[in-house]
C-alpha cells in the first residue's frame, strides 16, 4: 500500500486568500456580548478604603483583580477594525514567505488565528470593546519573536531586518509621529516665507491631522490617538484642536 504526502507549499497569493479567510470567518462569529458601546468602562470598588492601605498603585488588591477579570470576561467582546485585520492578512503572507527560506517553525494558519486571540484578549485586558493598533502590534511583535527565535543565528539578522516595521514599540512610534509632525511644521514654515517673506511674528502653526495621519500611514500607522495624548505631545508645545482637525504648534519667544 503507498504512501501519500501533503506538500504545505508557500504561494503568496494564495496565503493571503487563506488568511482573509480566517480573519474574515473569525470576525462573523464574533459574540456579540454585552451591548456596551466603545466607551470607557469603570469597575466599581466596594472598599476604597481597604485599597488606599496599599501603597503601591501597581499593585493591584488580589480581590479588586478578580472582580476585574471575571467583569472583563463577561461585559467586554473587542472587536477588530477592517484595517486591523487587512495588516494581520499581510503580515501572515509575509511570514510564510520568509518562513519558506528559514529552517525554523512553519508559519500555519494556526499562528494567524494566535495573532487575532492575542489581539483581543490584549484588548481585554484593558477593557476596551475595539482592538486598537496597540493590541494587534503587540500581537505581531510576540509571533515575530517567537517565529525568529527558532531560525539560524544568521536568518535571525535578516529577519529582524525585514520585520522591523512591526517589532517598534509603541514609544518609538510617538518619536516617529514628532518626528514627522515636525517635518509638516517645518514645511508650513517655508511656505509661510514665501508667501509672506518673513514669519517672525507668527505665534503658531496650524497643521492638519489629516495630513500627519497620510505621512503616518507610509509607517503603518494608524492610530493616533496614543501620541495625541502623550507626553512627547504635550511636551513639545503641541495642541489639539479636533473640532478644527488641526495640531497647533505654537513658538515661545
Amino acid at each position: 500500500m503507498g504512501s501519500h504526502y501533503m506538500k504545505d507549499v508557500v504561494d503568496p497569493i494564495t496565503d493571503e486568500m487563506l488568511a482573509k479567510f480566517v480573519v474574515d470567518s473569525h470576525f462573523k462569529s464574533q459574540p456579540k456580548g454585552a451591548n456596551i458601546e466603545d466607551k470607557s468602562i469603570s469597575i466599581s470598588q466596594e472598599d476604597p478604603d481597604q485599597n488606599s492601605l496599599h501603597a503601591d498603585p501597581e499593585i493591584i488588591p488580589q480581590d479588586l483583580l478578580k472582580k476585574y477579570i471575571t467583569y472583563a470576561k463577561l461585559n467586554v467582546f473587542p472587536r477588530l477594525h477592517d484595517a486591523d485585520m487587512d495588516k494581520l492578512t499581510h503580515v501572515y503572507a509575509e511570514l510564510r514567505r520568509e518562513s519558506s527560506h528559514g529552517q525554523g517553525v512553519s508559519i500555519a494558519v494556526r499562528h494567524i488565528e494566535s495573532m487575532i486571540r492575542m489581539s483581543e484578549a490584549h484588548a481585554k485586558m484593558h477593557l476596551r470593546q475595539h482592538v486598537t493598533q496597540e493590541d494587534v502590534d503587540m500581537a505581531i511583535r510576540v509571533l515575530l519573536d517567537s517565529f525568529i527565535s527558532t531560525q539560524k543565528f544568521g536568518v535571525q539578522r535578516a529577519l529582524q531586518k525585514s520585520f522591523r516595521k512591526y517589532m517598534t514599540f509603541k514609544e518609538d512610534y510617538n518619536e516617529r509621529l514628532l518626528y514627522l509632525l515636525n517635518g509638516l511644521v517645518k514645511d508650513v514654515l517655508h511656505f509661510e516665507k514665501i508667501v509672506s517673506g518673513s514669519t517672525s511674528g507668527l505665534t503658531h502653526i496650524d497643521v492638519k491631522i489629516e495630513e500627519l495621519q497620510h505621512k503616518a500611514q507610509d509607517y503603518d500607522i494608524y492610530d493616533l490617538k496614543p501620541f495625541l495624548s502623550s507626553n512627547q505631545f504635550s511636551r513639545a508645545n503641541l495642541e489639539l484642536d479636533e473640532e478644527r482637525g488641526v495640531i497647533r504648534h505654537r513658538f515661545t519667544r
